[in-house]
Order: structure tokens, then sequence, then C-alpha cells
């Protein structure tokens, strides 16, 4: 940190021995903060942005050429920060995207800011819809975003969905539409995509978008590889499955349901219904089979008939609930013919309302081991 102030110093410093300037906003580039600061009243807030002169000492030399140059930087600064304020942006929201983009204070209101905040409000953006925008990505106030936000607004449906795919990645709103976007969206188009599964997919993970062109046809052709067909309802979720996944990782995991009797059409079920699993590792598939085949006593087809199973965890959900349904079963207050692999895709709410509340006054350390295995804490199986 020492080395980066100083490194910054020196390149500010001048080569003579005249006197050293350093100006408010530098201060602030040196230490990352900024010059604004709040002066609270009972009724409102004030942004006071700090003469960058003041308290400043100049040679008299550069006293008369610096003087005009900082008094504009200064009106600059206090027209951008009073134009967001007449916009409905607060003293905070104000000095959060001006750290961010400090640029924003130096910004022609006429001739930079006042179009650009014009054109979101003109496609229907409330203010506190611009201030989110804006926030995540401040650059857009200097480029012309219309076009791509209004495609992506009819892409999606709404704009709460799309402030939440811009809010989940920023470089959304900065990557190209027409060398990235539309073609990715083009390419999904003529796998048999939807535009709504097109429209989760951007919501879910944003970034898949904007990868290369390239990058996506080979998801597509891995997948295919897969075994998952174009027309399969699954086909899209398999894609973000697979997104970042390597085909060596891939093939670890094939490897490994196979090791344990999985055949080739079964695991290829698996990646159509329960694309997610594919992202688990190689430890976390094995550690769960070896535990629902071994020490619960599952049968393998019901395993496989309900693949779900190996997205749960095993230490906060999988062997909680075993413990206390052989808990159960060894007080005889389990009816017949209840199945564990039921059991373990139940909600946490609907597990607790049938197999502990009924039981809570009556084996009170087994509600409380319970909930301390699903918190992640230390787990004790409770006495018969």
């Amino acid at each position: 940190m020492m080395f980066l102030v100083q490194k910054r110093l020196f390149c500010l410093f001048p080569c003579n021995n005249s006197s050293i300037y350093l100006s408010s906003y530098q201060l602030c580039g040196l230490f990352n903060f900024s010059t604004a600061t709040y002066e609270s009243s009972e009724h409102s807030s004030n942004l006071i942005v700090v003469n960058p002169l003041q308290s400043c000492e100049l040679s008299s030399e550069k006293a008369a050429k610096t003087a005009k140059y900082h008094t504009c930087r200064k009106n600059s600064s206090s027209l951008s920060i009073e134009f967001f304020k007449q916009n409905g942006w607060s003293d905070a929201q104000v000095m959060k995207v001006t750290q961010k983009l400090p640029k924003l204070l130096r910004a022609n209101v006429e001739t930079t800011l006042k179009p650009r905040m014009r054109s979101l409000q003109d496609m229907g953006f409330s203010v506190t819809e611009i201030v989110q925008l804006v926030s995540k990505c401040p650059t857009i106030l200097f480029q012309n975003v219309q076009p791509k936000l209004n495609f992506l607004k009819s892409l999606l449906g709404s704009n709460e969905r799309l402030l939440k795919a811009c809010s989940r990645n920023r470089f959304l709103l900065t990557s190209s539409l027409a060398r990235t976007i539309k073609p990715n969206i083009s390419l999904l188009r003529e796998c048999g995509i939807s535009d709504e599964h097109i429209a989760r997919m951007v919501v879910m993970i944003p970034g898949f978008v904007i990868r290369k062109n390239k990058f996506i046809k080979e998801v597509i052709e891995h997948v295919e590889e897969l075994g998952v067909p174009h027309d399969s309802g699954m086909f899209p979720y398999a894609l973000l499955a697979v997104l970042n996944i390597s085909r060596s990782n891939c093939d670890a995991t094939f490897a490994t349901l196979k090791s344990f009797g999985w055949s080739e059409p079964d695991i290829f079920a698996i990646l159509r219904n329960n694309p997610f699993v594919w992202k688990l590792s190689k430890k976390n598939i094995s550690d769960k089979m070896t535990f629902l085949i071994k020490e619960a006593g599952c049968e393998m087809q019901d395993i496989i008939r309900q693949p779900g199973i190996l997205s749960r965890s095993l230490e906060k959900r999988m062997r909680p609930r075993y413990e206390v349904m052989n808990f159960l079963e060894h007080n005889k207050l389990l009816d017949k013919g209840h199945s564990l692999m039921s059991v373990m895709l139940l909600t946490e709410g609907k597990f607790i309302n049938k197999y502990l509340f009924p039981y809570k006054e009556k084996f009170t350390a087994l509600y409380s081991s319970y909930v301390a295995a699903v918190q992640g804490k230390h787990h004790v199986v409770p006495e018969n």
C-alpha cells in the first residue's frame, strides 16, 4: 500500500525545488477516498465539495496558471453533483457513483449527462431503476446504450428482469450488442430454444451471452455429445450446467458414476433431468453415493430414478435426516412403507413438521441435534 502511495506521490511531485501542490481530488486518488463529506441536520443532508485550492499552498509563479483551471474543475464538479441531485439522487448515491467513476465530476452536464439521463427516462426507467443501473455500471452515461437496453428489455420482458441480470454481471451493459450479444442469442434460437428460456438463461447467468461466439458453439457441441437433444426441455439448463466445466471434469464425473454401477443411458439421463449434478466434484459424488448405498441402504435404482438427491448436502441434509429416521424407526414411531429417498427430498419445513415437531417435547435432544447439524455445527446422534 505504501509503495503505491509513494509511486503516486512521485508522479505528482515536480522535478525542481518549487512548492508542491496537491489538490483535494489528487489526494482522493492517492488514498481512494472522496472529498465529499456530509453535513447533517434535522431536515436535510447536503453534499459538500471542498474547494481544490482550499488549505493548499501554491508557489507564486504557478498560482495564476492553476487557479483558473481548478476553479473551472470545481464548478464542473458542483454542476455534476447538482444535476444528479435534481434528478432524484441522494447524497449517498451521488458520492458512491462518483467514487466509482470520478470522471463523472468532470463530465459536461449539457452535452453528456443530461442527454444520457433523458434517454434512460424516455425508455421508461424510474429514478430508482436508473440509480441501480448507473451505480452498477456508471460508464453507460458516456455511451449510447439505448439500442442495447431496448434489445435486452424486449428479450427479458421487464425492467425488473433486466435490472436483475445487470446486477449479476455489469459487463452485460458494456459488451458489444452487434458483435457478441445478438450473435449468441441467434445461436441459441437456432438450437430451438425459445425466447422465454433464453430470457431465463440470461437472468440466471448473464455472463453466458457475453462470451465469445466460438465458445458458445463449443458448449453446445459438448452438450450434444453428452446426449442431450435440442428438443429436450433440459437442454438450456444443460448448457448452463457445463458452461464452466472442462471436458476432463465431465469425463471424471462420468467415470465416477460408472464405477458405482450406473449405465451410460442412466448417466445421460442425469444430464437431461438434473444437469447441475454435473457441477459436483468427483469426491462429492463419491461420498454421497457411498453413504446412500453402504450406510443408508438405498437401492441403486432408487437413486437412478431420483438423481436430484445427489445435489443435496451430505452433512446438512442426508446424514441428519437418515439419523432422525433411524431413531424414530428404532423407537417404533414410524409408519411402515416410508421411503428414505422421498424423505431426503422433502422440503425442510415439511420434514420438520412431519418427523420432528410431533416428538419435540419428548425427544428434545433429537430436535436439537438435527437443528445443529443443519446449521453445520457438531452433530451428535441422540441416545435412544
